[in-house]
């Protein structure tokens, strides 16, 4: 029983480490929590948390050595860059129409759970995370407990994640009660150029990784 719950918290670690740094899928989470409330953003984190728990699931079953490949770091990286381009672009002209209280009626939960599956699922950012340091973790701790863990490895990165994305939502919802007007409008701005500066990222990246397929 104490093994369990040290894996699980380890797993719930691993979890968190891989969700904290600020990236695409924060960013949207707190800018969607801002303008739309806290379903619109939790709903992002829930597409992404999904993403990553399979990768997580991906890692224990050994076969990450498949997603080590330049020909599909390329198309990744492209998919990515285009995608955040889509979503960087949508805010910027959001913010451009000018100041308001609410931007917009809150989009469908299924239509923010898709956004957020596929910023996370075409960022090679967490492909590279699962690859390095989050395979390191999860090797380590597979060595300590054996396969036999790795359900519970795997259900403490979901629960880590699970709770990380629910913080961000519920701290962009209160915060959106402080946020009016031409608030909202430079937030919602301010996160499209984040977002476009990843997507022009990701294209470097991939054009740079053309030349080693």
């Amino acid at each position: 029983m104490t093994d369990a719950l040290g894996l699980m918290l380890y797993g719930m670690f691993i979890g968190v480490a891989l969700a904290a740094p600020i990236g695409p899928v924060n960013i949207e989470i707190i800018n969607r929590g801002i303008r739309f409330g806290f379903r619109s953003g939790w709903f992002v984190g829930l597409g992404a948390l999904s993403v990553d728990t399979l990768y997580a699931l991906l890692v224990v079953s050994g076969l990450t050595p498949l997603a080590d490949s330049p020909a599909l770091r390329v198309p990744l990286f492209l998919a990515g860059g285009f995608m955040l381009a889509f979503v960087g672009v949508g805010g910027i002209r959001t913010a451009l129409s000018g100041p308001r209280d609410r931007v917009g009626e809150a989009p469908h939960p299924g239509r923010s759970y898709v956004t957020g599956l596929l910023i996370a699922g075409l960022s090679p950012m967490g492909i590279v995370y699962w690859l390095s340091v989050g395979a390191a973790l999860v090797a380590e701790a597979v060595e300590r407990v054996g396969r036999a863990g790795a359900p519970v490895l795997v259900g403490g990165v979901f629960l880590g994640l699970l709770v990380w994305v629910t913080t961000i939502a519920v701290l962009a919802r209160i915060a959106s009660r402080f946020v009016t007007g031409r608030g909202m409008q430079w937030i919602t701005g301010i996160s499209g150029v984040v977002i476009l500066g990843f997507a022009a990222w990701f294209f470097i990246q991939g054009i740079a990784a053309i030349g080693a397929v």
